[in-house]
């Protein structure tokens, strides 16, 4: 829930102004969120709510209409306790490293376990998915390029996730080659 409270204060105490859910879910979407933050787009409501209650923003009406009339929309806005708990956020995940668990690498652990041929078509098929994700990191980034309302903290952070794919694949081809060769596993 961290990684989604910081995005979303992150996106009202840059725009510093009420807010519908849907314009945060599009702001996400231009930054392509979904591929380096692991974001489901519906979960930004739900959290929206959630940081209502505990006070970090603060829901407003958008005009005088009633809240239950279908056509008003609700929009947040950070609170004080929002941008300390911004502020936090923004803190740890610079100074703190956190590592994330993949669950390819508790099955790594296991890798003797399945037979040979197997092992090597997982590699295969594992390499292809890794070259396709590089691919489409690569589009998104030189497409990103053309956007000047893209910041270019977005570019930096599709770069990151580049270099991990690129490393990620360097890895699956040299372990692929060590299976081959019958030194692993």
């Amino acid at each position: 829930m961290s990684a989604i409270r910081l995005l979303i204060l992150g996106v009202l105490q840059r725009q510093q102004r009420p807010i519908h859910g849907y314009e945060i879910r599009r702001e996400l979407e231009l930054w392509s969120a979904n591929q380096w933050a692991n974001i489901a787009y519906g979960s930004i409501y739900s959290a929206l709510n959630k940081m209502a209650q505990e006070g970090l923003v603060q829901q407003t009406s958008p005009s005088e209409e009633p809240r239950s009339k279908p056509t008003a929309r609700i929009e947040y806005t950070i609170t004080p306790a929002g941008q300390t708990e911004f502020a936090r956020l923004l803190r740890e995940y610079w100074w703190e490293n956190k590592t994330s668990v993949d669950p390819f690498q508790i099955a790594l652990m296991y890798m003797d376990m399945l037979p040979r041929d197997e092992l090597l078509l997982a590699l295969r098929n594992r390499a292809d998915l890794t070259r396709a994700n590089l691919r489409s990191l690569r589009y998104f980034i030189t497409l990103k390029e053309g956007y000047p309302e893209v910041g270019r903290f977005v570019l930096e952070n599709l770069g990151l996730m580049a270099a991990h794919v690129e490393t990620e694949l360097r890895w699956i081809e040299q372990t692929l080659e060590k299976v081959e060769r019958g030194e692993l596993p």
